[in-house]
């Protein structure tokens, strides 16, 4: 849209007669788009204090934060964004600049990963991710791209003994604050399947996730996510009477067999 005094002043207009409007966001950008950083700032401050679940403002206010070289304040706007309006493609580019803007390179890494999940034809988000991927690369061992041979699995063969403090970790598997560097690989290789658009193969890969390392905020979150494109309803499980606690041991046991038989027939198609 060309910016010109007469768009200013027709904003303007309506801002005074209702400070409530929601126009604060296009004057706001206006003014940013004619380099008066200052009264944009004023301006989409003030409307932003007045609406603050209005995802447009807190676009603009990201913008006019990131042009001052506020990064902190624009990196706060741009999270707001993207939590209310998680679709929203412009929220993530933008969390993603100023997540690169602060030398955050793992987050913006994250970031335009989103921004691909939501539009794979976008260049400048594959680019990036690319660049951000190589420069980052050596961050993570080596093994966790290599195809190794996994141990043999005999399914007639009795499991071993469970010392009693291994049956009270599976028994109550504990939800760490933040994910584990073994889980962080997991989410790592889910997205770089999202960033593929190999959904199938993300959504299998975390539900083993989520079998294994239980109902972590990070898995949650990427589950949800993946409902939208792959329109899984993931239903809840029923709830079972209580059974003794050596049966709950044995079912842990056998879910993680599972998972573990499903890795292997994977890795055996993809060799």
């Amino acid at each position: 849209m060309k910016i010109d005094a007469s768009t200013i002043e027709k904003y303007q207009q309506i801002l005074e007669k209702d400070p409530n409007s929601q126009v604060f966001a296009p004057l706001a950008e206006a003014y940013r788009e004619m380099g008066l950083l200052p009264e944009a700032k004023k301006t989409v401050t003030a409307g932003v204090q007045r609406h603050p679940q209005f995802v447009g403002g807190l676009v603009t206010y990201t913008k006019v934060m990131r042009d001052l070289g506020e990064l902190n304040k624009a990196l706060d706007a741009a999270k707001r964004a993207t939590s209310l309006s998680p679709e929203n493609i412009l929220a993530h580019q933008l969390l993603a600049e100023v997540q690169l803007a602060s030398k955050n390179p793992k987050e913006a890494l994250k970031a335009f990963k989103m921004v691909l999940f939501l539009n794979p034809n976008s260049k400048s988000a594959q680019k990036a991710v690319q660049k951000l991927e190589s420069l980052t690369a050596d961050e993570y061992d080596e093994e966790v791209f290599a195809m190794t041979k996994l141990p043999e699995v005999r399914l007639n063969e009795a499991p071993p003994p469970v010392a009693k403090k291994e049956e009270a970790l599976i028994a109550k598997p504990l939800t760490p604050a933040s994910p584990s560097k073994a889980m962080e690989r997991m989410l790592s290789l889910i997205d770089a399947f999202i960033v593929r658009n190999d959904l199938e193969k993300a959504h299998a890969l975390l539900k083993d996730t989520r079998v294994e390392f239980g109902d972590h905020p990070e898995i949650q979150r990427r589950m949800k996510t993946l409902q939208v494109r792959y329109n899984d309803s993931d239903e809840a499980t029923p709830l079972r009477p209580l059974m003794p606690r050596e049966q709950l041991v044995r079912e842990r046991k056998l879910e993680v067999l599972q998972m573990m038989l499903r890795k292997i027939e994977e890795y055996r198609l993809q060799t």
